[in-house]
């Protein structure tokens, strides 16, 4: 490709993404009507975000190396992909049935001392719906902050975390290797605040929708301009940092969605140049069985 279209892909590519995916949100009762879909809006979009990302990274990839090598007559970028789409069809599954019996528990328990989710508290419900996004975007994302800190320094989250560092170079679908447990966790740490404050069930399943698009992307294997988003996103590059292989290169840019909070809480580094080695030290493969069943303790 030239260079004057890998330049025009850097600047397009994140808004472009951005742009159609709140377009679909939006419009998504009259695409759900239009083409009887009988499975979760949400899901498929996500799914389409994967496929388009899946698409640039073969044309536009930041780090060549990264991307999966069908053609290379190599079995490493097969096993790879076969393991990612374990992840997208499988885990991804169990991880969502978990945090449903999770969030039942946890709404009769809340309801059970007075925090029922249909009433407000301190939530703003009447201020404009696009505020209370951002503002549930804001909190949820702090939370996961929160958490996503906890779990690398703590041995035994980090015992699970440590499933989602395991990889050596990053694709859009790696935003998907995670140890369902760790989700669940990341899932109480994102939620009990939102329902605390009151927050309206509309807000906060957008903002959700609009996490798990940001969290594909900022996975992606592409070359994403950094004064696009990188003032307030997590784009790749900076994302990148974080999985780092060396353990105190990586600590840093703890934010799965924005930057925000390692700014105010300085744990924000600027992308590198040259892209850091990825993966865990000692660096490994580890068996579906230790990723998903038995990881390794620290």
């Amino acid at each position: 490709m030239s260079d004057a279209a890998r330049a025009i892909f850097r600047f397009a590519f994140l808004p472009t993404v951005l742009g159609v995916s709140a377009a679909a949100w939006i419009w998504r009762e009259a695409l759900v009507a239009h083409f009887a879909l009988k499975v979760d809006f949400g899901t498929v979009a996500l799914l389409l975000t994967l496929l388009a990302v899946f698409v640039a990274e073969q044309v536009f990839p930041a780090v060549p190396a990264w991307n999966y090598r069908l053609l290379s007559g190599k079995p490493d970028g097969i096993r790879r992909l076969g393991r990612d789409l374990f992840y997208v069809f499988i885990v991804t599954q169990l991880s969502a049935l978990a945090i449903t019996l999770v969030d039942r528990e946890l709404t009769s328990r809340l309801a059970a001392l007075g925090l029922a989710l249909d009433r407000p508290r301190l939530w703003p419900s009447a201020a404009p719906f696009a505020a209370r996004v951002a503002l549930a975007f804001f909190v949820l994302e702090l939370g996961s902050y929160g958490y996503h800190r906890a779990a690398h320094r703590v041995p035994l989250l980090w015992r699970f975390h440590s499933t989602h560092h395991v990889v050596a170079e990053l694709t859009g679908a790696a935003a998907l290797r995670t140890h369902p447990l760790d989700n669940v966790l990341f899932f109480l740490a994102r939620t009990i605040p939102l329902v605390v404050l009151g927050a309206g069930a509309e807000e906060v399943s957008t903002a959700g929708y609009l996490c798990g698009v940001l969290g594909i992307l900022a996975h992606a294997n592409v070359e994403v301009s950094p004064r696009l988003g990188g003032l307030l996103l997590n784009v790749p590059a900076i994302h990148a940092l974080h999985h780092a292989a060396e353990v105190q290169l990586g600590a840093c840019n703890y934010g799965c969605h924005t930057v925000l909070w390692d700014r105010v809480f300085g744990t924000f580094r600027p992308a590198p140049k040259t892209p850091p080695t990825l993966g865990l030290s000692p660096p490994g493969p580890r068996s579906l069985w230790q990723e998903l069943v038995a990881p390794p303790r620290p």
